[in-house]
Formats: C-alpha cells, sequence, structure tokens
C-alpha cells in the first residue's frame, strides 16, 4: 500500500532529505547527545519508550507519549514524518508500527489504518475474471439472458451458469437484484467485453435469474397410454359406531356368594377350618 501513489521508501527518503530535517524535533541536542532538541528535559528516545530493563506503568507511559507528541507538534518536518510511519509495507504491516511518529501514537496510527481498510475495500484483480467459465458466461449472457440459453451458448449446464453469473455480479461489487444492463455495463467499464456485441433489453431482465427447477426426464417405456379416463368409484364414508363396554350378563341358576353361605351350615364351616380342628 502507497501514500499518494507513493511507497514506503519514497516517503521515508522524502522525509530525510527533507531541507528542515535536521531541524528535528527528536533530533539529539547539539549539547547533550542523551537530551531531546525538541524538549532538552526528555531522554532523547522518549517516542520510543524507555529502556528495556527499566520498568515502565500506565500513567507514565501516557504522561512520555503525550510529552513527545508536544515535542512533533512543533516540528518542521511532522507531516511528513507521519506519512512515512503511517504508510503501510508489502506484507500488510505499518512501517513504524511501534512509537510516536508524525504526532501520533501507535495505536492512534493503527486505527486509522483499520478504518482505512474498511472504508475502502480493495477491489478484485481482473485476472479473477479471466477464467475459461467466466468469460463464456459474459459473452453468452451479452447475446442472450434466458437461463437455458445462456448456459447452451456457454457450453456448461444451467446450475453451473448460474453460479458463474452470481459470482460475476459479487466481484464486479453489484447487488443480487441489479439488472442484466447494469451489469453487463459494469462489467464493460472493466474492460471484460471488448470486442463483444451487446443485445441489449429492457432493463427489467435480473442478471441473476431465479432458481430453476431441475427437470427430471422419464423414460418412455414407463408411460402407459390409457384411452379412456379412469372413473374411481364414490368412496362412502360411513359411520363406525364404537364398542362399549358391558356388564357381566347373571347366567340363570347361578348363586351369589351371599346365597351360597347361606346354604352352608356354619359347623361344617368350622370343623374344615384348621381353628376347629384344633378345638
Amino acid at each position: 500500500m502507497t501514500v499518494a501513489g507513493k511507497s514506503t521508501e519514497q516517503l521515508r527518503r522524502e522525509w530525510a532529505i527533507h531541507p528542515y530535517f535536521k531541524y528535528r524535533g527528536c533530533a539529539p541536542d547539539p549539547d547533550d547527545p542523551l537530551r531531546m532538541a525538541g524538549d532538552p528535559s526528555l531522554h532523547v528516545g522518549a517516542h520510543h519508550g524507555p529502556d528495556a530493563f527499566l520498568p515502565e506503568g500506565q500513567v507514565e507511559r501516557r504522561a512520555r507519549e503525550a510529552r513527545a507528541v508536544e515535542v512533533c507538534l512543533n516540528c518542521p518536518v511532522m507531516v511528513q514524518c507521519d506519512a512515512y510511519a503511517s504508510s503501510v509495507r508489502p506484507d500488510g504491516r505499518l512501517a513504524e508500527p511501534e512509537g510516536v511518529w508524525g504526532g501520533r501514537r501507535a495505536l492512534e496510527r493503527h486505527k486509522a489504518l483499520i478504518r482505512a481498510r474498511h472504508a475502502t475495500p480493495a477491489a478484485p484483480n481482473d485476472r479473477v475474471f479471466h477464467t475459461v467459465q467466466k468469460q463464456a458466461v459474459l459473452r453468452a449472457l451479452a447475446s442472450c439472458w434466458d437461463p437455458f440459453e445462456v448456459a447452451a451458448a456457454a457450453g456448461m449446464d444451467v446450475r453451473t451458469a448460474n453460479w458463474q453469473r452470481s459470482s460475476l455480479v459479487r466481484l464486479l461489487g453489484l447487488p443480487k437484484d441489479v439488472s442484466r444492463m447494469r451489469a453487463l455495463a459494469a462489467a464493460r467499464e472493466r474492460g471484460l467485453l471488448e470486442g463483444v456485441d451487446l443485445v441489449p433489453d429492457d432493463g427489467s431482465v435480473p442478471a441473476i435469474p431465479p432458481p430453476t427447477p431441475t427437470k427430471v426426464p422419464v423414460p418412455a417405456d414407463t408411460v402407459e397410454e390409457v384411452s379412456e379416463p379412469v372413473v374411481l368409484p364414490e368412496v362412502i364414508a360411513l359411520p363406525v359406531r364404537r364398542p362399549r363396554r358391558s356388564r357381566v350378563r347373571v347366567m340363570p341358576g347361578q348363586l351369589s356368594f351371599d346365597d351360597a353361605l347361606a346354604f352352608v351350615p356354619v359347623q361344617s364351616l368350622l370343623s374344615s377350618s384348621p381353628l376347629g380342628a384344633a378345638a
């Protein structure tokens, strides 16, 4: 990534050869090389943190960075310094990911980089459009718009052709409901339809057709020819009577348990029981 069309190396060179580079605030003081020219009370490395063997708390770090920013605000090459430090190298990282540069802390420069990436998404490389299937679908879509005709002209099945059309619309940065003519106009702007004649429509044909149902062929030998229509008998629904639980019927001459006891002598019952035998 470059800033204003310039690479990280070019921006660093412009910063280093600037006429006022030697007057920068973070330069060493001529009288004391360990002190900063912009603020002699600060160590010359205040923009990049203390020594590795010296601990620094959050309060101390914020105070040091605030004083370093004050030095940057009075620096004659602050703009060139920020342009170089905030540029992005080919690997996607900031040129200076740590320290205070150009009046901004590392966290502020990283947040600015993230905002820039979300605001301007990278456009797809034109090479992704130059596949065999995508080129065939584009040429077919320029002459017809019916899904089956586009697939036949592109030399592929309908499912593959529709998938390639959806991929082309997505890569062109267009919505799914875009018209065919608008999609082809965007493709022509990118130079994808050079030398291809375009058959126009009324602008109401969608670029991506609705899902097409798959046609399943039926073998001819499975189709039976019926000379006369088959009349099905009328089905009459009859009421179904649910069975009910009936009570136990009393057989003629059957005695109940109480009647049976009335005919048995009590003495015979006592003699047949174990208690009566013991007595």
